[in-house]
């Protein structure tokens, strides 16, 4: 199984890419290859009609859609942000379509340098699942006061916050698993029904 892990920070070297580097550890017993893509260094332009008509800005997407169809799973990493997601990640959502998400798990994690962390959790919850048709899995993972419970070498220094994840990550596993056969029959039949009502 392939797992793909979107850091969604648009600071280099950022705590959700400490977080990404984490979660890989703990994936790496319930997958066979792990992805850590960081959207602050890929630079993608921001939507456009044009990623539909293929235009030569946006051949990097194309690459990157290429991963993503070749992906069982996905995880999104946010950083809190005046208690929104990032429009970098919020960016990245607009860009994808079905081909490339639908009918697969994904799992929402926040992260806040303080005790906070809820708002970007719902905000993706609402929105980032309506034209792709990724499965976003009823738990998520709230990274609350970063600074303290993650090493520079990305290890968990929070008992219960490691326990978690652990769980957390073998859950996003059987979903994983539950569903790709579901993935596979849908991609077969097409998706007829792309925007919703």
């Amino acid at each position: 199984m392939k797992l793909t892990i979107i850091s969604g920070s648009q600071r280099p070297k950022s705590q959700s890419l400490n977080v990404a580097h984490y979660l890989k550890k703990v994936g790496n017993a319930n997958y066979e290859h792990i992805n850590i893509m960081d959207l602050c260094e890929l630079n993608l332009p921001f939507w456009n009609e044009g990623v539909w008509n293929a235009t030569d800005e946006w051949q990097p997407w194309r690459q990157v859609a290429e991963q993503l169809v070749n992906s069982d799973a996905f995880i999104f990493i946010t950083p809190e942000w005046h208690g929104m997601a990032t429009p970098i990640l919020k960016n990245f959502l607009l860009l994808t379509t079905a081909n490339e998400l639908a009918h697969k798990p994904a799992l929402l994690v926040s992260v806040s340098a303080s005790v906070n962390g809820v708002y970007p959790i719902s905000e993706l919850r609402m929105t980032a699942s309506k034209n792709n048709h990724v499965c976003l899995l009823p738990d998520h993972l709230i990274f609350r006061n970063i600074g303290s419970i993650l090493s520079d070498d990305h290890n968990c220094m929070d008992e219960a916050m490691h326990h978690r994840t652990t769980y957390t990550m073998e859950l996003l596993a059987s979903y994983t698993h539950a569903l790709k056969p579901i993935h596979k029959a849908m991609a077969e039949k097409g998706q007829p029904f792309v925007y919703g009502m």
